[in-house]
């Protein structure tokens, strides 16, 4: 019988993170956790791969990505040591995200082409790096020793801002802005990407991204760059 890992790179993609799902915390016990991790970083790889493919893209077409140094951020050296840091102080990240981390690291598309509509609804692909993650950790570990526990919402993962912050809208106070997220601890396979419009999982989220060429907002949008988005799109490894 194929194994989970098999299965998922002959191109049972959705099946196979069904699947994991299903275990909810059971996937972190062995001999699953290893096979599943085995799924995520192939997941991420493949991630990572689209994602050099768009940028290179991107650049090609046009795009001026607004952070040039932000595009594509690989993980650090440490990164491990971190995540084990991040996951003792609050709890199991999915091993959807935590994969990200070891693989891919931080993504950032906002910018604009020539061509394209200047609406806030193009919410190019961004995924923030573990550092923030850890920032924000810290600054909800003092917040709670000051107001109390109690008062405190769950720590959750800030994994990217919203559509709104990222066509960087001006006018919007801070506290109006709304941060994709995920609550830990979070020992599943995958899980929600909580104020995200589609309210799916991390993986499916990182699937409609590339699906639009890494501008999910298209898909609601009156006017699309047909030409630029069969071109982002051609090609991609699927997840």
């Amino acid at each position: 019988m194929a194994t989970l890992f098999q299965r998922y790179c002959a191109g049972e993609h959705e099946q196979v993170w069904t699947e994991l799902m299903e275990y909810q915390a059971k996937v972190r016990q062995e001999p699953l956790f290893l096979e599943a991790m085995q799924v995520a970083r192939e997941t991420m790889t493949r991630a990572k791969k689209n994602i050099e493919l768009l940028k290179n893209r991107l650049v090609r077409i046009g795009y001026q990505f607004a952070y040039p140094d932000e595009v594509i951020v690989p993980p650090e050296p440490d990164v491990a040591a971190k995540i084990a840091r991040l996951e003792r102080c609050a709890g199991p990240l999915p091993l959807s995200l935590r994969a990200w981390y070891e693989i891919v690291g931080s993504v950032n598309f906002i910018g604009a082409h020539p061509e394209w509509e200047a609406r806030h609804s193009n919410d190019p692909l961004v995924v923030d790096p573990l550092a923030f993650a850890l920032e924000e950790y810290r600054e909800w570990w003092e917040s709670c020793a000051e107001f109390g526990a109690e008062e405190m919402a769950p720590y959750a993962v800030p994994v990217a801002p919203d559509e709104m912050h990222k066509a960087t809208i001006s006018g919007t106070p801070p506290s109006s802005v709304v941060i994709y997220n995920i609550p830990l601890p979070s020992p599943t396979a995958d899980a929600v990407l909580r104020e995200e419009p589609h309210r799916t999982t991390f993986v499916n989220y990182l699937r409609t991204c590339f699906r639009w060429g890494g501008f999910p907002g298209f898909e609601h949008a009156e006017r699309r760059p047909e030409r630029h988005l069969s071109h982002l799109t051609k090609g991609l490894h699927a997840l």
